[in-house]
């Protein structure tokens, strides 16, 4: 069990790519103890996510998930969320979510409920959590769930708060919340975070190239491209703004470099093509080592 050092856990964007996320994750915390696998809001003392990545940081960091949990609820969300509705463009030419944002807050609704939370909790966790959670404290877990899903053709927008904030897409520059996250951690901890950062694990969901699709009237699929490469960019830019925490072993990125290529956010049906994909990464040599030594810094071990 980690001591008074700040863990961090970032996970990017990627739709029902999130799952090569979680299995990264699952491998992550099967290193830190293969007997018995701890829970993330175990050992990391802010999750933060964008999009599905702020869906998973909410199952893992404030419903405190195992990852093996965390993977059952997701892909069964997925797999009936991730549905094309028929319209996307409304008579007044405004566009609409190509997903059912009811049916997602239908099935995060009936998440809570089975894991003994009341609808309407707050996303807000007791001010002694091991996990911290930072938002708007009037915000509802459901709320949060949906504002961070509200990605722009994909889900439509949320109004929440006492001021009518309207939630549309946090995956745009940001689709990689490292320095988010980052800032976050700066208000909790102040000062004290450069020095007592222990580890910084930024998680993405794999490096598409992605090319039109035929039915692509507004061009979403630009839109795609772009957050696939502006992730990278970001993971790298933080990598040299912050390259002593990288030089000193205390900032780890892992992001499947090849096999994810041609699966779009909305096709929940390739589990196979991401599990063997992410497989395969996990495998690599390097991978490996730096995932050994990660795990050996989060738990505190000598490497």
């Amino acid at each position: 069990m980690p001591g008074d050092e700040i863990r961090l856990l970032a996970l990017d964007g990627g739709g029902v790519r999130g799952l090569s996320s979680l299995m990264i994750l699952q491998q992550l915390m099967a290193t830190v103890d293969s007997e018995s696998p701890p829970k993330p809001c175990d050992y990391f003392d802010m999750i933060g996510g964008t999009s599905t990545g702020g869906l998973l940081a909410i199952m893992l960091g404030r419903l405190h998930m195992t990852v093996d949990e965390c993977i059952d609820k997701y892909t069964s969300l997925s797999d009936e969320v991730f549905e094309k509705k028929s319209h996307r463009v409304t008579i007044r030419g405004k566009i609409q979510g190509r997903f059912d944002a009811a049916k997602l807050e239908q099935k995060i609704k009936q998440m809570l409920a089975d894991r003994g939370f009341d609808q309407d909790t707050l996303l807000k966790d007791s001010p002694d959590s091991c996990c911290k959670i930072h938002l708007l404290d009037s915000t509802k877990i459901w709320q949060a769930c949906r504002a961070t899903s509200a990605a722009t053709s994909f889900f439509d927008p949320i109004t929440i708060g006492p001021f009518n904030e309207e939630f549309v897409d946090g995956a745009l520059g940001a689709n990689n919340p490292v320095y988010a996250l980052w800032n976050q951690a700066q208000d909790v901890w102040g000062d004290r975070l450069w020095g007592g950062l222990k580890c910084l694990v930024s998680i993405g969901t794999g490096m598409p190239t992605l090319n039109p699709v035929r039915d692509d009237v507004l061009g979403i699929w630009t839109t795609l491209k772009e957050l696939a490469t502006e992730t990278e960019k970001t993971g790298e830019q933080f990598r040299r703004d912050k390259s002593s925490l990288d030089d000193e072993g205390r900032y780890y990125r892992f992001n499947v470099d090849h096999g994810l290529e041609h699966i779009g956010l909305e096709e929940s049906k390739k589990k196979k093509e991401m599990a063997a994909a992410t497989s395969r990464y996990i495998g690599l040599q390097a991978v490996f080592k730096q995932m050994k030594a990660c795990a050996n810094n989060l738990a505190g071990r000598e490497c």
